[in-house]
């Protein structure tokens, strides 16, 4: 059929009313994409963008064969007519079905490669779609502080794609690792934050899905009655929508506070319920805890038959799913190229282009800002945290090799404070610790990072300086410690610390150079204490 001029602007203006009902109605956004691919097949730049928008609805509507089909189609046009950022689009929405199907090392190398191809084109909606999938990824893998990082950095590109459904989405990947990580307080502190984002969202399912998440991290605090209320909150939303992913977590989430309640009535309802739903659709980590749960629940209702079938067909799957992990297993070549992406998206955010439009959603910004000061900071000192330490290192490690600058690492330890503890008491104590990161701020540079490891135990990370420096640094932190006048919270307080230090000699990855600054603290505890020894 032959295309006319006139019919184009009417075919665009369908695509772009199945878009506005994409979220709140896939149905809708199908059967006005149908019509629109048969008439532009003269058109393939619109056909394009109507297969590729059809494959994300067959998508959000389980139909992963539909959108594989969509896509073929849409990859066939692409590579006749190119264009980056349609190229991009497709590897997201190939990406997104593959993950659907736990094919998750096909689909995170699509997303690298449409973030490498989103960088160039300043794609913010790219940059969020894949940076949600590659944490997607971790999760599947249960590398949760590493999916965490990717989710947080989508919700920093979101508010600049100008897609206030990008942002929602963001901000509920970001809730659900923070649930995983145990940083429920958090995590309920975000979701009150965030609920005016929700709440104006075209997808109520996420709006359902936000209320769930809240009522998962009551349920951990062992806060059942707002356990309750926020899941059936979510579960009355969600009976009336028809995205199958959301209402069964809402299900496992009903099932698992009616177990920590001793109601195995209503949590075995749930449950099964759940265990429906899920059958329908590909989702084996759903499954996997639907099928522990149910084991768990035979086992607290003495029904050791249902326990038993259902531990079975659990470990049936495990093993499955760890033979597929197992063969993708994300290799160093990979972790390398997603290194150089992720260095190449914190450049980008330090660009002037980005802080002007920090400036113009300050809302946001200040949220954003709230959420990385408590994912990332020690409440105590106000230092970063062991997690910040696990983000950053890696980077400033890299960047110091890629430079040729030296790189050195400080390992600080609190003489006897356990003693310290004992003695004099744990305020007395806390005391020692927080006047202990304000000696070791005082005694470094703007460009160092430095990071309550542990208890009474620091990490300083001090890139372009040489092992000498390191040494005399630290040496300067020792006497400082050692000077401090201590006395004034108690007149028989008396602290001291011992320090390892190790500079970077072709150490393999930046967990090497730690272990090393480690065994040089633990040399300068066995010689002594109060002392300062360099690896060698």
């Amino acid at each position: 059929m032959q295309i006319t001029i006139d019919a184009q602007p009417q075919l665009e203006q369908n695509i772009a009313a199945a878009r506005a009902c994409f979220i709140a109605d896939c149905t809708q956004s199908v059967a006005i994409l149908l019509p629109v691919i048969e008439q532009a097949q003269d058109a393939p730049q619109t056909e394009i963008n109507a297969q590729l928008l059809l494959a994300q609805c067959y998508w959000a509507l389980d139909d992963s064969a539909a959108g594989h089909a969509a896509l073929d189609r849409a990859e066939t046009l692409i590579k006749s007519h190119k264009s980056p950022h349609q190229h991009a689009e497709y590897e997201h929405a190939r990406a997104r079905l593959l993950l659907s199907n736990n094919q998750y090392l096909a689909a995170l190398k699509l997303w690298m490669s449409c973030l490498k191809k989103a960088l160039p084109l300043h794609a913010y909606d790219l940059y969020v779609h894949a940076c949600i999938g590659i944490g997607n990824i971790y999760c599947a893998y249960q590398q949760y502080g590493d999916a965490l990082h990717w989710h947080e950095m989508a919700l920093e590109f979101a508010p600049h794609s100008q897609q206030h459904e990008l942002l929602a989405n963001s901000y509920l990947h970001v809730a659900a690792d923070l649930n995983l990580l145990g940083e429920y307080d958090i995590a309920l502190s975000l979701s009150t934050q965030g609920e005016a984002i929700f709440l104006s969202s075209q997808h109520k399912a996420w709006l359902a899905e936000w209320y769930s998440y809240r009522g998962e991290a009551h349920l951990e605090l062992a806060e059942y009655t707002q356990a309750k209320t926020w899941l059936h909150t979510a579960w009355n939303l969600n009976q009336k929508l028809n995205y199958r992913w959301c209402q069964a977590n809402n299900l496992l989430a009903l099932g698992r506070v009616y177990m920590a309640t001793q109601e195995p009535l209503s949590a075995k309802q749930y449950l099964l319920m759940a265990l429906n739903l899920i059958q329908s659709f590909e989702s084996n980590p759903l499954r996997l805890k639907v099928y522990h749960l149910l084991a768990q629940l035979g086992e607290q209702i003495a029904d050791f038959k249902m326990a038993w079938e259902y531990r079975r067909q659990y470990q049936q799957l495990a093993l499955q799913d760890a033979q597929q992990i197992a063969k993708d297993k994300i290799t160093s070549a990979l972790e390398r190229r997603m290194k150089e992406l992720d260095i190449q998206l914190l450049f980008l955010q330090t660009q002037q282009e980005n802080i002007i439009l920090r400036q113009k959603s300050s809302a946001d910004s200040e949220l954003l800002s709230s959420l990385r000061s408590a994912t990332l900071q020690d409440p105590l000192t106000g230092l970063s945290n062991r997690r910040h330490l696990e983000q950053e290192m890696p980077r400033m490690y890299q960047r110091c090799i890629e430079e040729q600058r030296p790189f050195s690492v400080l390992m600080v330890d609190l003489d006897h404070f356990k003693h310290i503890n004992d003695r004099f008491g744990h305020p007395i104590g806390d005391v020692v610790i927080q006047n202990t990161a304000q000696i070791l701020l005082q005694s470094c540079r703007s460009g160092d990072l430095i990071v309550r490891f542990g208890g009474e135990e620091f990490v300083l990370l001090l890139p372009g300086a040489a092992g000498d420096i390191a040494s005399d640094i630290a040496e300067r932190i020792r006497q400082k410690i050692e000077t401090h006048s201590w006395q004034d919270s108690h007149i028989d307080l008396r602290v001291s610390a011992s320090i390892g230090a190790a500079e970077y000699h072709d150490e393999p990855d930046a967990q090497t150079l730690i272990k090393h600054a480690d065994q040089a603290l633990y040399q300068a505890k066995h010689l002594g204490r109060n002392r300062v020894e360099l690896y060698r």
